[in-house]
């Protein structure tokens, strides 16, 4: 088998285009929003429901549900009474039987805790449940 060399026929393959072009790279886009201003955005949302009684929680669930707002599932992980103990990112297992109905409790980190750890262990279905709530949150502060 033979193997021959490949020549521009013809001369120089290089065109001298007269027109103007805009290099695609400059300004011609719009600027992206910082992911940090969007993250300082749904952190202050969430702070609204970092200090909440259970009762209340359920409130504010029950309201946006009979408003559409949200479905039956997310309802139903608001509406839920928290465990006994919940088990945090490292492992370590918080006692919450003393939470009352009008003790004021961290659900932001409850609900990011557990959607973490639903994604470590695999549950996708849940981590998705969890994270239908964090967007709740961050839609109603």
């Amino acid at each position: 088998m033979e193997i021959f060399p490949i020549r521009p026929v013809g001369g120089s393959l290089k065109l001298n285009d007269t027109r103007q072009t805009s290099d695609a790279r400059l300004g011609t886009f719009d600027p992206l929003k910082e992911a940090a201003e969007t993250n300082t955005v749904f952190e202050e949302a969430l702070s609204v429901f970092a200090s909440m009684t259970p009762r209340r929680l359920r409130e504010i669930a029950a309201e946006s549900y009979h408003r559409d707002e949200i479905d039956e599932q997310t309802y139903r992980e608001l509406a839920t009474e928290l465990p006994m103990q919940a088990v945090d990112r490292n492992g370590n297992v918080t006692d919450l039987s003393d939470l009352t109905e009008d003790t004021n409790f961290d659900y932001a980190e409850y609900f990011r805790t557990q959607q973490s750890l639903a994604e470590m262990i695999g549950d996708m279905d849940m981590a998705e449940s969890y994270s239908k709530v964090l967007d709740f949150f961050g839609r109603t502060a």
